[in-house]
């Protein structure tokens, strides 16, 4: 099943050889039998590894390999290398591509249609509610690509499961390391809804720190889109949009509160123009001449108080204390309809005890 070439990618994947000692290895010789072969006695090759050498050295005297492969099996776990045909086009060009890919799910997801959905670990109610509603939406078209991190990531992944639709998680940790542990229930539901889980790390390798920047370019760039739902000043969702511009990727951003520094990096990304502003879905399925596949005129049975609530929306956004004055209602009947009509996704309500018909301004 897999050539030379792909187990010296797994050995190495394996035991943390990064992407740049990789790409230097494989440009000393034509063939992966050459590399093996001179492995003891090539100079070149010992500058280059530095302190992996021996390690490295070693597991191929062993043919480790063949031990990582059982492991894979063992766990349903399939690794698509540099050399493979299955290794998704779209990161071939991106700075630093990852030479493996450990895989757990259904690998062709990789090269489906995709958008990243990112943002904050400390998501605010309203950065929920954004995730939550965009996601919804954008789940119908494309596969939803994050990180699996707490946050704007699990509510994406989730959103996606709720709406049967299909989830890609892009791992800092091994992929018999699900990180955070707590997302590990997430992780399976994620495989059970068809969905794939990805690391370019060893099996069971750490959450290192600096993991998670560095697994952001993938995340970049296995999506043709990048949505940033809430983002502060300094966040590693900048960073995922930093890569995302380099890789030339479209960058869309909701804007938050002004006041609210959860928002500052988002507000800040539109203000530089660095984002397209967008505030609804719907922007991004037009931005790709896309259509919806949900029935626009759906009939909902209201009752004479719930329509008087929803035609005084009709006109735009209103406060809890606007509608207490234009419906009539007292302020405990109108919290009992707005509450039954918000879980019936026909509005929404804003910071500041606002309220709006679902879907913002479309």
């Amino acid at each position: 099943m897999y050539t030379l070439k792909d187990k010296l990618c797994i050995l190495f994947g394996e035991n943390g050889l990064t992407v740049k000692k990789f790409f230097q290895l494989s440009e000393l010789y034509d063939t992966a039998d050459e590399l093996v072969r001179n492995f003891d006695c090539d100079d070149r090759i010992r500058s280059i590894l530095g302190n992996s050498y021996g390690v490295l050295k070693s597991a191929i005297k062993k043919n480790d390999a063949e031990r990582i492969i059982f492991d894979m099996e063992q766990n349903r776990i399939e690794a698509v290398t540099w050399y493979s045909e299955k290794y998704p086009r779209c990161l071939r060009d991106i700075d630093e591509p990852p030479y493996i890919l450990f895989c757990k799910g259904d690998i062709t997801l990789l090269s489906k249609n995709c958008l990243s959905v990112v943002g904050t670990r400390k998501v605010s109610s309203y950065g929920r509610r954004i995730a939550t509603d965009f996601t919804r939406l954008l789940a119908e078209h494309f596969v939803i690509v994050s990180g699996l991190a707490y946050g704007v990531d699990s509510i994406a992944h989730e959103t996606t499961l709720t709406e049967s639709g299909l989830t890609i998680a892009v791992l800092g940790s091994g992929i018999l390391n699900i990180y955070p542990p707590t997302n590990e229930n997430l992780a399976d539901r994620i495989l059970k809804g068809g969905g794939l889980i990805i690391s370019e790390y060893g099996l069971r390798a750490s959450p290192l720190a600096y993991h998670f920047p560095h697994r952001n370019r993938i995340v970049a760039g296995l999506s043709r889109g990048l949505l940033v739902c809430q983002a502060p000043l300094k966040s590693g969702t900048n960073s995922t949009v930093e890569l995302a511009l380099e890789q030339g990727k479209d960058v869309f951003v909701v804007p938050g509160e002004i006041y609210d520094s959860g928002f500052s990096g988002s507000n800040a990304l539109i203000k530089s123009m660095q984002g397209a502003c967008v505030t609804t879905p719907r922007d991004i399925i037009d931005f790709y001449n896309l259509e919806s596949k949900q029935v626009e005129n759906k009939i909902i049975q209201l009752n004479f108080e719930e329509q008087k609530i929803v035609d005084v929306l009709t006109v735009g956004q209103k406060s809890f204390d606007q509608l207490v004055c234009e419906t009539g209602f007292s302020p405990s009947d109108l919290n009992f309809l707005l509450a039954n009509l918000e879980l019936r996704s026909i509005i929404a309500r804003l910071p500041g005890n606002s309220y709006r018909i679902y879907g913002g301004t479309e």
